[in-house]
């Protein structure tokens, strides 16, 4: 593999080898699709962290870097023109690789995983070409002479034969096609067939089926296959009316959100453009989707309230909140995740929210079990009480200390007013007005954005994480004030991870209840399911799939919930 990577990075960057390079980083090395083709989207509640995600590597630290500094070995001397057409070839050969695959197999009678891995991807980008954009024939020899030069004249020859194969036989119209859905197929063929012509894969497929039915299924991985569209969160005060007509200059085609119409913008033509604008970059926006959006107006956070984000990075959800309660309370960003969060300050102070915005780096159930700790040393009064207040005042500045340095504590109180850094020293309270816990989750309802997910994911995978939300929602639920909200969310569309969390919740937590959105929180009815939860379909709404249920902690059965934490929380 790294004879191949420095040969690649040797050559004179093409349009072809920067894709190759970029794919066997995605297939070989686990790198984000959105990371390496420089989605928009990388950097927001718009990508689902993967379970050993969520501290970054130092690999992808350093691929930041690169790109920040204008590109990596493989794109370097390429135009911003060149740059986009990499990264859509990247982003379509990894969403029709399933596909792809079975034309390649069919026309060369081998096993994909047989072959060498750049030659797989030199053949998935030849084939895309031919296959799905009509590339004209003569194309072959560019992906021949390409194989040749990252690895030998023998697998110049095999991609010779394959590709010139598939063109022959589109030019004869008789390329490989996958067996349509047909009557008289069993449920396990019907999903076959629909995976393997949508590139899903298909143990993903069936849980559709039997979960939505054949149409809606149909209807998502046509969604899911299409070049998506994104949303920018404009900072308060903003009229989006306005800012579209102003971008319309930039032949940016933008619209206020149907959704969320005072706050957000969708962008229907040339992303690149306003991400060229500086809109983002100044702080004045962020991109984020609307159903995002749609989760922190569920929760509905009011000034002058104690909020956690309690799986908080990268921070969309957490600066949406911020934004909501104008200056006023405090947000505390919890998330395993140090160098996450180290974005994450830097955001709020770009974005005018550092003074009530904090951070702590920490596990949600650790955190959970040392509050709960702290609150029966509270409750025993004298001297114990305050010594756990003096533990509060000292974890908080530690936690400061260790997460900020000097450098970032310049430029957080330049940004936002002198008390910025001293938002981190308040010690925190022991229960907050409003939680929101935003799982981690097989990120299902993101696969346009993250093509990449759909080939990470597995059945056992999601189990894991259906365990790991259950210990989180627990975990969340004893942060909650009597009388507060709790909104537990996932951009899932698998029910193990959302319907079926909220019922084995509730039938652990009797002192939690299901609350529908109140009119004010401006949800329109037709992304609330029965139930009162949030859902939202991609191929129903248009936005990432989202699911997020608020529940309301009684107020008047304080003795059952401190029973009930105790249960969770044992004090040995």
């Amino acid at each position: 593999m790294q004879l191949w990577k420095d040969r690649l990075a040797a050559m004179r960057p093409t349009e072809r080898s920067a894709a190759v390079a970029q794919l066997l980083r995605i297939e070989e090395e686990g790198a984000f699709a959105g990371l390496v083709g420089g989605s928009p989207g990388a950097d927001t509640d718009e990508t689902a962290a993967d379970s050993d995600d969520a501290e970054e590597a130092p690999a992808g630290q350093q691929q930041r870097q690169q790109q920040q500094q204008g590109g990596d070995a493989w794109t370097r001397g390429l135009d911003a023109r060149d740059k986009r057409a990499v990264t859509d070839l990247v982003a379509s050969v990894t969403r029709w690789r399933r596909r792809l695959d079975y034309v390649i197999e069919a026309c060369s009678g081998r096993r994909m995983a047989d072959l060498d891995a750049p030659l797989r991807q030199i053949l998935r980008i030849g084939a895309l070409e031919l296959v799905e954009q009509g590339a004209p024939s003569h194309t072959v020899n560019e992906h021949v002479e390409l194989a040749k030069r990252i690895m030998h004249k023998g697998s110049g020859g095999v991609a010779n034969f394959v590709l010139r194969e598939i063109a022959r036989r589109r030019e004869a119209g008789t390329l490989p096609q996958p067996p349509p859905p047909a009557k008289g197929m069993s449920r396990e063929q019907a999903a076959e067939a629909l995976a393997v012509g949508a590139s899903h894969p298909t143990w993903l497929v069936a849980g559709w089926l039997q979960q939505y039915g054949p149409k809606a299924t149909m209807e998502l991985l046509r969604w899911n296959n299409r070049k998506p569209h994104h949303a920018v969160r404009l900072a308060p005060g903003l009229d989006p009316a306005a800012v579209c007509k102003r971008l319309q200059g930039l032949d940016v085609a933008a619209q206020p959100s149907r959704y969320l119409p005072r706050e957000f913008i969708t962008v229907q033509q040339n992303m690149q453009g306003l991400l060229a604008s500086g809109l983002i970059g100044s702080g004045q926006g962020q991109v984020q989707d609307e159903a995002a959006g749609l989760v922190v107006a569920l929760l509905q956070p009011q000034p002058g309230e104690d909020l956690l984000d309690a799986c908080a990075a990268p921070g969309g959800k957490t600066l949406f909140a911020a934004a909501r309660m104008q200056g006023q309370g405090s947000v505390l960003a919890l998330d395993i995740g140090r160098s996450r969060l180290t974005a994450l300050r830097r955001m709020a102070a770009r974005q005018q929210h550092g003074r009530i915005v904090s951070t702590r780096a920490a596990d949600l159930r650790d955190f959970a079990e040392m509050l709960a700790r702290r609150r029966r040393l509270a409750a025993t009064g004298g001297e114990e009480a305050q010594q756990a207040q003096q533990e509060a005042e000292q974890e908080a500045e530690q936690a400061q200390q260790a997460q900020q340095g000097p450098s970032e504590a310049a430029e957080a109180s330049a940004a936002a007013g002198d008390d910025a850094a001293d938002s981190g020293h308040k010690p925190w309270p022991t229960q907050f007005d409003r939680v929101l816990l935003d799982a981690p989750c097989s990120g299902t309802g993101v696969l346009a954005k993250r093509a990449d997910l759909r080939w990470r994911r597995t059945p056992e995978q999601i189990e894991h994480m259906a365990s790991l939300q259950g210990e989180l929602l627990a975990a969340a639920a004893s942060l909650v004030k009597p009388g507060g909200v709790l909104v537990y969310s996932t951009c899932s569309l698998e029910a193990s991870e959302n319907q079926q969390q909220v019922a084995a919740f509730l039938a652990a937590h009797p002192d939690f209840a299901v609350e529908p959105p109140p009119a004010e929180a401006g949800i329109p009815a037709h992304c609330l399911s029965p139930e009162g939860y949030l859902l939202m379909l991609p191929h129903v709404h248009g936005t990432d799939g989202a699911f997020a249920v608020r529940l309301r902690r009684s107020g008047d059965n304080e003795s059952s919930s401190a029973a009930a934490e105790e249960a969770a929380w044992p004090t040995s």
